[in-house]
């Protein structure tokens, strides 16, 4: 029977907005507004990039958000994590200690 493989959970990455691909985008996004102000009528030019800018705020705000809810998660499952590994090292060394005590009572009957 094949085992399932454990999904591992990717990486966020981390954009660099000093980058090519940022830089190119907001130079082709300059491009795009002189030709769009040449053709349209500059209110609509104007709706549509508040409507841009608003979006994207919106979206650098929820994934702060919701990095900042996993990060937290992920610190206190790994907390609960540790403490339970420690409890059960305890529980592990004073049954050790239990049953050597046990073993030395035994061997002292005997002699």
């Amino acid at each position: 029977m094949p085992s399932r493989r454990r999904r591992q959970p990717e990486q966020e990455k981390e954009w660099d907005f000093f980058s090519f691909p940022a830089s190119f985008g907001f130079a082709l996004g300059g491009l795009v507004v002189i030709l769009l102000l040449i053709f349209i009528p500059p209110g609509l030019v104007f709706v549509a990039f508040l409507f841009a800018t608003s979006f994207g705020l919106a979206h650098i705000v929820s994934h702060w958000f919701r990095r900042r809810v996993t990060d937290k998660k992920r610190q206190r499952a790994d907390e609960e994590e540790r403490e339970r590994r420690a409890l059960a090292a305890r529980a592990a060394a004073s049954l050790e200690n239990e049953q050597a005590a046990q073993q030395r009572r035994r061997h002292r009957r005997r002699s």
